[in-house]
């Protein structure tokens, strides 16, 4: 208009224009993929970085415990894509894992392991220091796989019910071996985040985790925790510390890492109350019925144990745990140094 004035077709204009910026959304032109990081804002996506690595950080123990490697699994980089975008990046050869939420919140997680990646950590689970890679994924393979990520989702959906206040449960994990028809969870949007991987010098890789949009809401809601709502720290008026009289013999140990965190799954409570036997074996010997009806007192017995090797920890005659022996006054204790991994486990079993 020639007065200066604006028209109301020109005001709608400025007004759609505001609504984009604050938004985060811009128009694209047809037949392209439009940036759908608008469906979770800078502030969620960021609140659910932050909770994922946190919740990596807390399982990284136990499974370093399993593979018997440092694992490290971190700097997760958040993305909101259409669900076409995030299939056509995974043209590839993947191991798929689905675990489902249920209960406090419900959604869906698919975790993709590449080919190498997933034969390393599943001949690492199988007791194969090497981690070298089997040329096929048998059964017992891809059963340590689903362990292994059970592991990492019941811990996110531990933290979560801890956040929310409700349970959240998890469901058996489901494992494919797939190429470029991934299952992407939820349409049109999903989120896809990237996490570094990394296992000593065998693994520096990505893995990659996909869920639908609305998990990923509920995950922001329940994380993020506004500045304003957090609570005053005011530190507690030191205490006298009290001495116990318990001597124990100076006996020098390295340090070890976080002993691995305890994951509830189903009703395990029900068990709690069930007795075991523990025992400590410290070697073990065969000799003929004649050297045993010779023994007397000062005899000596040789071991199949040289001096300063681990004692065996076994739980109604099964190998759980090694450790070293200490004393506690009077009493010989066992220090557990070494959790046998589940592979090592169901093998002592079926033998």
């Amino acid at each position: 208009m020639g007065d200066g004035s604006l028209s109301q077709d020109e005001i709608d204009a400025l007004l759609q224009g505001a609504d984009d910026m604050l938004s985060g959304t811009a128009r694209v032109p047809a037949g392209e993929f439009a940036p759908a990081q608008a469906a979770l804002s800078p502030v969620e996506r960021e609140s659910v970085a932050d909770f994922l690595n946190s919740s990596m950080g807390s399982v990284m123990p136990a499974l370093s415990g399993y593979l018997g490697k440092n694992i490290i699994i971190g700097n997760a980089l958040v993305e909101v894509k259409s669900a076409d975008q995030v299939r056509a990046e995974f043209p590839k050869q993947y191991v798929q894992i689905v675990v489902n939420f249920s209960g406090g919140l419900n959604g869906k997680n698919v975790i993709l392991l590449s080919m190498n990646d997933a034969g390393v950590i599943s001949s690492l689970m199988m007791g194969d220091d090497s981690g070298t890679p089997p040329a096929t994924l048998t059964e017992a393979h891809q059963s340590t796989l689903q362990e292994f990520v059970s592991q990492m989702m019941s811990t996110i959906a531990t933290q979560l019910s801890n956040k929310i206040g409700k349970g959240v449960n998890t469901t058996a994990p489901d494992l494919k071996v797939v190429q470029g028809n991934i299952e992407v969870p939820g349409t049109p949007d999903v989120v896809k985040v990237t996490y570094n991987l990394t296992i000593q010098n065998l693994i520096n890789s990505k893995m990659y985790h996909l869920m639908n949009i609305e998990l990923a809401g509920e995950i922001a809601r329940g994380a993020y925790v506004p500045q304003m709502q957090q609570p005053e720290y005011r530190p507690e008026p030191a205490q006298p510390r009290t001495t116990s009289q318990v001597g124990i013999s100076p006996v020098r140990f390295p340090p070890l890492g976080e002993g691995m965190q305890s994951i509830p799954t189903g009703n395990i409570n029900l068990l709690l109350d069930v007795p075991m036997t523990l025992t400590v074996e410290l070697g073990r010997t065969r000799q003929l019925v004649k050297d045993i009806l010779g023994l007397g007192e000062g005899s000596i017995i040789e071991l199949d144990k040289l001096a300063g090797e681990p004692v065996d920890l076994l739980v109604n005659g099964k190998l759980i745990a090694r450790g070293e022996v200490v004393v506690i006054d009077e009493n010989f204790g066992v220090r557990v140094t070494d959790i046998v991994s589940p592979a090592e486990r169901i093998a002592k079993m079926q033998s």
